[in-house]
This record gives structure tokens, C-alpha cells and sequence, in this order.
């Protein structure tokens, strides 16, 4: 048996500690299993910030006795920089970087949950996931809803479509390429730069699948790609005139300043015709609260994914899951509600599961 590294967290779960609300200490499911394990949770860029906080009061719990050390591993790494999962009894050491790269959105996320199972190494053993359960998901996948997001169109607070409401047909057809300039939904005379997100997000497939209905790569409009909810990642000569998909919950999240502000001066905006009408946004910075309803055709919830061929499947649920027969008083905290003002600062708004929980099981 390896010996365990010291104790190590991420950027992003140390960052959120201050962030916590804690309430109590709940009994999570399973219990302690006297080995010292690494729970490693990749995959959607839409959750991990939250993640990061969510691990972190993992690994300041009371309950966590062995301990087990909860990492959170970033999806995307700066040049020159690497991510370190230390070794525990069950996987060897892993460095993430340029050469070996990390799990970028939830498809890649949840591709890393089941080769790590199918190997039994341990690997990744919590998926971060803004889709849900695919027809290729393997049926050990567990899915934890724990929270919904929204996703809608954003424009640069200074470009072409500063200050616009659009409705759902208008905002397919700039998709579809059948409207191409901004003076068409009575923006500024320029032309429309079209972006999505990186191959393998949720929320590009959320957004294609759902908002949208079509994929716009078969249609006759040039796409351009941006890293999700990054808006530093659309190059500035584009900004004032792009059009992308946002999350609502990574916006809020980047302007109260509880993760880092990528948002490049785009703003979240409203889109009739879908269920919610109003600005999906209220407050000010800070202060921003989630207004949408999951009326928005844009809603969607958002999904921590274990695999319970994994050896370190019971310690997964005990930081993001739940058993059959748990209460909030035995479930994770996470899912027994404790963390409910801590999802509520960083976007999202809360679920509501069977016999009190705050998580459904899929």
C-alpha cells in the first residue's frame, strides 16, 4: 500500500473556504473506512468553482475522520502551470499540464470517471457534470443533481448588442445564420461574431440540444469557439460584436467576486419567449441573485456523477450523494442542505429532493 501524500488542496477549494456557510455536522453516508483516500472530482468548467467549495468543507468536516482528502482538479491550466493529485492507497501520483492535460467539460469529466472505474485505479472519482445522463453513460453512473443553473445569450456591455432583449426565434436564427447582423434585432450595424463553447461542454450541448434545438455546425453560419464562461478567451477584437452562451450561475459566481472575474465585460441578458421573460439576473455587484425561474427554457440542472465500480465510491458519496433511506441528517452535507447559502452565493439555485434532501438521484 502507498503511502499518502500530504494533505492538498486545490486553487479553487482553498479559494471558496472563506465562502462556506456551515451548519452543523451532518453524518454523511458511508462510513469511515480507516484508509487515507484522495477523491479526485474533474470534468465541467459550468461547477467548479462550486466544487471547490463543496471539497472543501469536505475536508474541514467533522465527519471526515479518516481523513480523506477531497481535489478538486481545474480544467484548464495556464501555460507553464501544473495540477497535482497526490497518491493514495489506490492510485499512483498525477500531474496535470500542457502535455497531460486535465479533463475540460463535463463529457470529458465523465469520459475520466469511467476509465478510471473500468481500470479500478482511482484515478477521478466524482465527475463534475452540467449535462445529464447520456445514452453512452454507463449504468453504474450515479447522478447527484444538487443544484440548477441557467444558461443564456451574452453581448459585450459596450458592442453592437449592448442593452438587447432578444426572443427565442431571433436568437435561433443568428444561431442558423439566417440573421447576421446586429441592426437586424436592432443593435448597431455589425456584423454578428457567432461563438460557442469548446467541443465536450455541457454546456454547449445543453445549449445546442435545448436553448437552440439544432446544431449550429450544420448550418450556414461560421462558428467561432471560446473557452466557457470566459469571455477573456474571445479575442478583443471580436467582443464588442460576439454573441455566446453564458451560465447565469458562473456570471454571479465571477461578479460577487467568490472566483476569479473572467467575464470581459459580457453581460447575461434577457431572452423572451422561453419561459422567463425578465433580466435573469437582480442585484448589483457583489450582490447579484439568480431572477430566472426553471420556467427559462435556459434552466438545467447540474450534476456531481459517481461510478460505483470506483474504490473509492462510498467515500465520493459522502461529500456530494446520498443512499436510499438517508435523511438531511445522514445524507452528505451537500445534499442534507448545509451548504444551501454557499450554492446561493456562487449563482445557482437550490433543489428539492425526496424526504427533505437537497439532491435528486438519477
Amino acid at each position: 500500500m502507498r503511502a499518502r501524500t500530504t494533505r492538498f488542496l486545490g486553487a479553487t477549494a482553498i479559494a471558496a473556504c472563506a465562502c462556506l456557510t456551515l451548519t452543523g455536522t451532518a453524518s454523511a453516508v458511508a462510513p469511515a473506512n480507516g484508509l487515507s483516500e484522495v477523491i479526485a472530482a474533474a470534468g465541467s468548467d459550468t461547477t467548479v468553482d462550486i466544487t471547490g467549495a463543496i471539497l472543501a468543507n469536505a475536508n474541514s468536516g467533522a465527519w471526515n475522520s479518516d481523513p480523506d482528502n477531497y481535489v478538486n482538479v481545474p480544467p484548464v491550466l495556464a501555460a507553464g502551470q501544473t495540477f497535482t493529485v497526490p497518491a493514495d492507497p489506490f492510485a499512483d501520483q498525477v500531474v496535470y499540464s500542457a502535455s497531460n492535460p486535465a479533463p475540460n467539460g463535463s463529457s470529458q469529466g465523465k469520459a475520466a470517471l469511467k476509465a478510471s472505474a473500468e481500470a479500478g485505479d482511482g484515478k477521478i472519482d466524482i465527475a463534475r457534470s452540467s449535462s445529464a445522463r447520456g445514452s453512452s453513460d454507463p449504468s453504474t453512473f450515479e447522478f447527484f443533481a444538487f443544484a440548477t443553473d441557467g444558461v443564456t445569450w451574452s453581448s459585450s456591455a459596450t458592442g453592437s448588442g449592448a442593452g438587447l432583449t432578444l426572443t427565442l426565434a431571433q436568437l435561433r436564427g443568428i444561431y442558423d445564420g439566417s440573421i447576421t447582423n446586429w441592426n437586424q434585432v436592432g443593435g448597431a450595424n455589425s456584423p454578428i461574431a457567432v461563438y460557442l463553447p469548446q467541443t465536450g461542454s455541457g454546456t454547449l450541448s445543453f445549449f445546442t440540444g435545448t436553448v437552440l434545438g439544432f446544431d449550429p455546425t450544420t448550418k450556414p453560419v461560421t462558428i467561432k469557439r471560446f473557452q466557457e464562461h470566459d469571455g477573456n478567451s474571445i479575442p478583443a477584437a471580436d467582443r464588442a460584436k460576439a454573441i455566446a452562451p453564458f451560465s447565469i450561475a458562473q456570471w454571479i459566481a465571477q461578479g460577487n467576486a467568490v472566483t476569479a472575474d473572467k467575464r470581459a465585460g459580457f453581460t447575461v441578458n434577457p431572452l423572451t419567449g422561453a419561459g422567463f421573460n425578465g433580466s435573469p439576473v437582480a442585484g448589483s455587484a457583489g450582490n447579484y441573485t439568480p431572477a430566472f425561474t426553471t420556467a427559462f427554457l435556459g434552466a438545467r440542472s447540474v450534476y456531481n456523477v459517481v461510478d460505483s465500480r470506483t474504490p473509492s465510491y462510498d467515500q465520493a458519496k459522502r461529500a456530494v450523494g446520498f443512499d436510499a433511506g438517508d435523511s438531511a441528517s445522514t445524507a452528505s452535507p451537500l445534499c442534507g442542505g448545509q451548504l444551501a447559502t454557499t450554492i446561493k452565493r456562487y449563482g445557482f439555485l437550490t433543489v428539492s429532493g425526496p424526504n427533505g434532501l437537497s439532491c435528486v438521484k438519477s
